[in-house]
């Protein structure tokens, strides 16, 4: 039985070797792929997923070492990285190619959202370097956290479907979702469920984000 629920062992508090180097693998290739999306000259995004997808595949087939430098330097990105990445390729897959003008503009998410990401990250930077008056890092490992994110992702998902919220709350909530349940079953890529969720990647654009967006609204209040 705890081979199939490992979450109900004490004992599996780390994930199963072949899983790390599963997720370790299909994270890296999404991650890379989706920065190197904006960089292919062709025009239908669905041909840039594909051809960014096969280069990276093939360059992790012939070249190992470069998982293993990644995995040194950067460690694994979070299951949310990862559904975030897979939400995008989707979403260009979805699209009609060669659409040149657009009715209206898909909404990007609220500045909440990143700075609610990117406080985490600080948080977490600040326990790692024992600045906190209580320890946040290891909380990841008690199921109690993990389905309390479970219960509120819920609780957003369904709230946002019921009150017609703008689109990218769904998405958001909804990857949230997918990626505590595949902490949950998989333990990915850490045992530590703060790691599933935030990795120095995804606190680095969310800071990224709240900068362009300060700056759009700099400019717009210049200009009004």
């Amino acid at each position: 039985m705890n081979t199939w629920l490992p979450w109900l062992s004490a004992t599996s508090l780390l994930p199963a070797l072949p899983v790390q180097q599963l997720f370790h693998t299909f994270g890296w290739l999404a991650l890379l792929s989706w920065y190197s999306v904006a960089f292919v000259p062709v025009q239908d995004r669905r041909w840039r997923w594909l051809v960014c997808s096969l280069f990276w595949g093939l360059l992790m087939l012939c070249w190992g070492g470069l998982l293993s430098a990644l995995g040194l330097a950067f460690q694994s990105p979070g299951l949310l990285t990862l559904c975030l990445c897979l939400l995008a390729a989707w979403r260009d897959m979805r699209s009609t190619p060669h659409r040149l003008f657009y009715a209206t503009r898909p909404a990007e998410a609220g500045a909440w959202l990143w700075l609610i990401i990117t406080l985490t990250g600080w948080l977490l930077l600040l326990d790692a370097f024992g600045q906190l008056p209580a320890d946040l890092y290891p909380s990841g490992f008690s199921l109690g956290i993990v389905w309390f994110a479970w219960s509120t992702a819920m609780l957003w998902l369904l709230l946002a479907y019921w009150l017609d919220a703008e689109e990218w709350q769904v998405q958001a909530a909804g990857c949230w979702l997918l990626a505590t349940g595949l902490f949950v079953f998989t333990r990915a890529p850490s045992g530590n469920a703060w790691d599933a969720w935030l990795d120095p990647w995804l606190w680095l654009f969310a800071h990224a984000k709240l900068l362009r967006l300060w700056w759009f609204q700099r400019m717009r209040s210049s200009h009004s």
